[in-house]
């Protein structure tokens, strides 16, 4: 398709499109740097009921790490609607990660995105939670908690993961007393890692990493398994709180 002047959108599972496709998508997409988009549905703990074998929590780690890949991870139906139209602008191989669960609308249609540029909601000082995907709407519940303890904090949406925006990550370690990342992703090698990369070599500071802690998922109900992994609003608080 591409050869014949399409840009093709390849989607499945997660668990597939990187896990099982992996050499494809090394070897035949980003070797040769071509202009293929592939997004993945189903990722994360937030699958479900279908369990550890179709909850992937690596494909962040395993995207970021080739060549010519840009990785993203959305939050809610405005940006989902956004990064589909708007990587078909942007040349070279891209990693799309969508989960299942039903999230909050976070922005309005007039809401503007970057790619490669994080979205701030807040201004507060006391912690700044950077996080991505569908638990994003966790962090802002947690922000608005916070606040009505008289505690602000800022909620960094890192919908691009590479490239990653150094920039807020640098200003957000300067301008609040804790950094918080939050993923529903193994901590090994996804946005906490990606992070604390930057930081260590920019602004080193510690950082608190929120996500599967190198372990598989488990068969429940995704709010169930939110809460049995440590994702939740109220984990968040209690990190916050420490």
């Amino acid at each position: 398709m591409l050869l014949a002047g399409k840009i093709p959108y390849a989607s499945t599972f997660a668990v597939f499109a990187a896990g099982r496709a992996y050499d494809q998508i090394r070897n035949s997409i980003c070797y040769p740097n071509l202009n293929v988009k592939i997004c993945s549905t189903h990722a994360g703990i937030t699958v479900g009921e279908d369990g550890a074998t179709h909850q992937m929590l690596e494909d962040i780690s395993m995207m970021r790490t080739l060549p010519n890949m840009t990785v993203m991870s959305v939050s809610d139906d405005t940006q989902t609607k956004w990064a589909v139209e708007e990587i078909s602008k942007i040349k070279g191989p891209v990693y799309l990660r969508l989960s299942r669960m039903e999230t909050p609308i976070i922005y309005s249609e007039t809401q503007k995105f970057e790619i490669g540029k994080a979205v701030q909601i807040g201004e507060g000082t006391e912690a700044s939670i950077i996080a991505t995907g569908d638990v994003v709407c966790e962090a802002i519940k947690a922000k608005e908690e916070l606040e009505k303890q008289g505690i602000k904090v800022r909620v960094i949406d890192m919908h691009t993961i590479k490239p990653i925006d150094k920039e807020m990550i640098v200003k957000c370690a300067k301008e609040t007393k804790k950094i918080i990342t939050l993923e529903d992703h193994s901590i090994i090698g996804g946005l906490g890692s990606a992070v604390c990369e930057v930081l260590s070599e920019e602004y080193p500071c510690k950082v608190t990493r929120m996500g599967i802690n190198d372990t598989f998922g488990k068969s429940g109900k995704a709010e169930e398994l939110l809460k049995y992994f440590k994702l939740t609003s109220e984990d968040i608080i209690e990190k916050v709180l420490e």
